[in-house]
């Protein structure tokens, strides 16, 4: 234990304002959000703000159970520092962060991220009570005040943004995933849709072959083929989806299909994204962002799972499959695959067991989650 903890949590009736440190990556803030709906139903008297990076912030821009968020550009000042032109501009952020920090004088900093950079961000906030986990890394445990407790059992991440809740007196009554919305976000994914081509009835799946580590991703030429597969199959609408950024990899891989799917990357922020999941048939998926989006609306999908463990971070509640080989090397939670056989746990699911997945759920409706480990 920190030599700083105390036992037990902080006096909740001495603290009016919260803040929720959980700034990256996309999946964990989508997992994070059981617990920010925990919170305001138990301490709904309380201001309550988040700290979020600029890649997941629109997930928490006008939320309802939110006071006020405040995002960092942590990851562009990181690039910007390689540019010394742009080191006065990237000062100037990172001291208006700290300041925004500083000011809002929070009573109570709960780190559900676990790290150093976190850490930082709960000393700069200058809060009487820093709340994380006993398993924070980095260091970062000896800022705390007080320490949640884990069951040494593997806890996907919902479960264990959840104990936090309990820890502080926020016993969750449901675990909800409450997103912000527009008025017209449906609208503009009917809209999308119709782009498409998508006529009253058509079954519409969507492709996601984008995800932060390589050794997450899937072939190209397997996502091209199996795409195909379901076109053929079902009559269905394939859609790829992603961000901007992905675009590129989008065109390259519907160029590689037939008949050519439609490219959603690049046409959708995430609010028009979360609208869309909403409104398909099923998600094919790798380990991503989006695939913690689709399993938080209820989209059927199967996700594809090589070094990371779905138990962990596997999409949670969802309806659908999970398919993974039992390697020995399989979950190393590794960025870089440590064998020689690059990506040999992902290059092992075949085309042809995803489509036998989707087509169980696609042709029979079963829509109960299920998880396979694929021999």
């Amino acid at each position: 234990m920190s030599a700083f903890a105390q036992n037990g949590p902080p006096p909740m009736e001495q603290v009016e304002r919260i803040l929720i440190i959980k700034p990256s990556s996309l999946g964990d803030v989508v997992n994070a959000l059981p617990f920010l709906t925990s919170l305001r139903q138990r301490y709904a008297d309380r201001h309550v703000a988040w700290l979020v990076e600029e890649e997941a912030a629109e997930l928490l821009l006008g939320h309802p159970f939110l006071d006020r968020v405040i995002v960092s550009g942590r990851r562009r000042w990181a690039l910007e520092s390689l540019a010394p032109l742009r080191w006065p501009s990237a000062l100037r952020e990172i001291s208006g962060l700290m300041a925004e920090l500083r000011g809002g004088r929070y009573d109570l900093v709960v780190d559900l991220q676990g790290l150093m950079k976190s850490a930082l961000m709960l000393v700069f906030s200058g809060a009487r009570f820093r709340v994380g986990f006993a398993s924070a890394r980095e260091g970062s445990r000896r800022v705390l005040t007080h320490l949640v407790p884990l069951p040494s059992r593997p806890m996907h991440a919902v479960d264990r943004y959840l104990e936090a809740a309990r820890f502080l007196g926020a016993e969750p009554l449901s675990k909800a995933f409450v997103f912000p919305s527009r008025a017209d976000d449906g609208m503009r994914a009917e809209a999308l849709l119709a782009k498409a081509g998508v006529g009253p009835g058509d079954p519409v799946i969507a492709l996601n072959p984008r995800a932060r580590w390589r050794t997450k991703l899937w072939e190209e030429e397997r996502f091209a083929r199996l795409g195909d597969m379901l076109a053929e199959r079902f009559g269905a609408r394939i859609l790829v989806i992603g961000s901007s950024s992905d675009l590129p990899l989008a065109n390259h891989l519907a160029a590689r299909m037939h008949p050519a799917p439609f490219v959603a990357a690049g046409r959708t922020d995430l609010k028009l994204l979360i609208a869309l999941l909403k409104r398909i048939d099923l998600l094919v998926t790798v380990d991503s962002g989006p695939m913690h989006l689709a399993a938080a609306v209820g989209t059927p999908l199967v996700a594809l799972f090589g070094p990371t463990d779905p138990r962990l971070n596997g999409p949670y509640g969802s309806e659908g499959a999970v398919l993974r080989v039992p390697l020995p090397c399989s979950p190393c939670l590794k960025r870089r695959c440590q064998i020689r056989d690059d990506r040999l746990c992902m290059r092992s699911i075949s085309e042809e067991e995803v489509a036998a997945a989707a087509s169980a759920i696609l042709a029979t409706g079963n829509r109960c989650r299920t998880s396979r480990v694929l021999s």
